[in-house]
């Protein structure tokens, strides 16, 4: 009897804990956009609601990372 109960208890856990590991797996994968990664706030929105971050702030990354690209380009020569 003594084992079920621990049987019982071992599969409560992983079908408590699985989805949520599941969840951080799959977020850590994710790449936020360049300003959404260096700031707390524009991180939160773009997790929380991605079609408004990119509504607000998705042409000011397209430029960002353009000018990134054309440093890059202008330190090679």
């Amino acid at each position: 009897m003594e084992q079920y109960k621990l049987l019982i208890v071992i599969l409560f856990i992983a079908l408590v804990f699985t989805p949520i590991t599941w969840q951080a797996i799959r977020r850590r994968k994710l790449n936020p956009p360049p300003m959404a990664s260096n700031d707390r706030k524009l991180y939160r929105l773009w997790r929380s609601d991605p079609l408004s971050y990119e509504r607000q702030y998705g042409e000011m990354d397209r430029q960002y990372t353009q000018a990134q690209n054309k440093k890059g380009q202008n330190t090679e020569q």
